[in-house]
């Protein structure tokens, strides 16, 4: 099919004409043995180039990709096969080309998850969902219709599988503290409903590892499409943009052990490796994107350029290292050294309100945590009431020097617009703290806040 740039689009059918460094040789007709639930841009450029390494060294892992709600990754992929292009791209280099073609199949909405997780060649059932998909399933859902959240997904897929048959693991690749032991939690709450006997097999045969993952992949947008098919000779509709950097740390069990062999590090303990990148990469990644908001930046890389921002990200980190209590193996400060390199990317376009969405829920565990042991151990926490402060001037539309900090998407927006249309700054800031705010964080944030409002962003570097 021809479109209006003059070119073909990515497909089995054109996959000769591609020019990439990499393309699919293998058999690409094997049935699914992993179900992706969530088809986004983060997946593609991480688990399914994983797979794509897989697969081309003889390995079964191709996948069976479900979107459960949102019809978008099917209308990109199904027309091109399941194929895509993944471009890494880091200053001083030139664009690296790679065509994946783990995917098998690409559909959409909680029947077609169901059935892939019920399909007895299924060994394995990924995920990437926001915070938000933990959430348990809306009250009042009438007994018939579909599932909508992940965990109820997958318990009615369970609920369909043949018991004889080897369980699947289930590896949830996202940035919640805990992610398997949640998953698991949420699920078995969600199979119970269906039947006890259901919760109690799944309680002891299947696994649900913790993963942490690491792939900066920003939205792609129309701009990056249109480079990527002057680059590549054809449309590519489902493409994404990455970093070079990739990673992926799992709790050690059977179900992932084939993955070992193409660079995932299976591990006992996984909780310092959660808190590392909790704390150390998402932490600043947040600070970066609400300093930037609050400066004028549009992107991450523009905020790391920014002297102000910039020094202030060098010491938060300094500040988390104090009590972050990491195991020395993990080279804590090498890898807080390495984020922060990262940032500066200017290939990757990451904006700063794309960074800071969802806030409500991100901070929880990437900041508040931190600010719980230094005020513990009675040390400042300035930095990090200005970074909440300026997060919550965003998300509710406190005016800052007269005008809206650009708006973030977050599931407290609304309650928190509502508050701080009442100019009363202090009971803003104790329902965003909610039960972590002790009295103390929240006058600090209250006063941060309003200090935001007459100063703007010369409370950064103390101006």
């Amino acid at each position: 099919m021809r479109h209006p740039t003059g070119r073909r689009r990515l497909s089995a059918a054109t996959l000769g004409e591609v020019r990439a460094d990499l393309v699919p040789t293998y058999d690409r007709d094997a049935p699914a043995t992993i179900v992706h639930l969530g088809v986004g841009g983060f997946v593609r450029a991480h688990l399914v180039v994983y797979a794509d390494d897989l697969l081309r060294s003889g390995r079964p892992a191709t996948i069976a990709g479900v979107s459960l709600r949102s019809p978008t990754a099917e209308e990109q992929l199904a027309p091109q096969d399941g194929l895509y292009t993944v471009v890494e791209r880091e200053p001083g280099h030139a664009d690296a080309l790679r065509v994946v073609g783990s995917f098998g199949s690409v559909a959409t909405g909680p029947a077609a998850a169901v059935e892939a997780i019920a399909d007895p060649a299924t060994r394995l059932v990924t995920l990437t969902v926001t915070e938000k998909g933990y959430e348990p399933e809306p009250a009042g859902r009438v007994g018939g219709a579909p599932p909508r959240s992940a965990p109820a997904v997958i318990a009615r897929g369970l609920a369909r599988r043949d018991r004889a048959a080897p369980a699947p693991t289930i590896a949830s690749l996202d940035n919640l503290l805990g992610n398997g032991r949640r998953l698991r939690e949420r699920v078995v709450e969600e199979a119970d409903v269906l039947g006890p006997a259901l919760a109690r097999w799944i309680e002891d045969t299947v696994a649900f590892p913790c993963s942490v993952v690491d792939r900066m992949v920003p939205a792609t947008t129309e701009v990056a499409r249109a480079a990527i098919a002057d680059e590549l000779g054809l449309d590519d509709h489902a493409a994404v943009v990455a970093e070079q950097h990739c990673s992926w740390i799992a709790e050690d069990v059977d179900g992932l052990r084939a993955f070992a062999d193409v660079g995932v590090q299976l591990v006992g303990d996984i909780e310092p490796y959660e808190h590392r990148k909790l704390w150390l990469l998402n932490g600043p990644h947040s600070t970066l994107a609400y300093l930037g908001l609050l400066a004028g930046r549009e992107t991450i890389a523009d905020a790391t350029g920014d002297p102000a921002i910039a020094a202030f990200a060098r010491c938060l980190v300094d500040d988390v290292l104090e009590v972050a209590d990491l195991p020395a193996g993990l080279v804590p400060e090498a890898f807080a050294a390495d984020a922060l390199r990262r940032f500066e990317n200017p290939a990757l376009g990451h904006t700063c309100a794309q960074v800071g969405t969802d806030g409500s829920h991100k901070l929880a565990q990437r900041v508040l945590p931190v600010v719980t042991r230094r005020r513990r151990a009675g040390l400042p926490t300035d930095r990090f009431v200005v970074v909440l402060a300026a997060w919550l001037a965003s998300v509710a539309g406190v005016p800052v020097q007269g005008r809206r900090l650009p708006a973030v998407d977050d599931p407290e927006a609304e309650p928190l617009q509502h508050l701080a249309a009442d100019g009363d700054l202090h009971a803003l800031a104790a329902r965003a703290l909610g039960d972590v705010g002790d009295p103390g964080l929240v006058a600090d944030v209250a006063a941060t806040l309003a200090r935001l409002t007459e100063h703007g962003a010369s409370v950064i570097d103390g101006r």
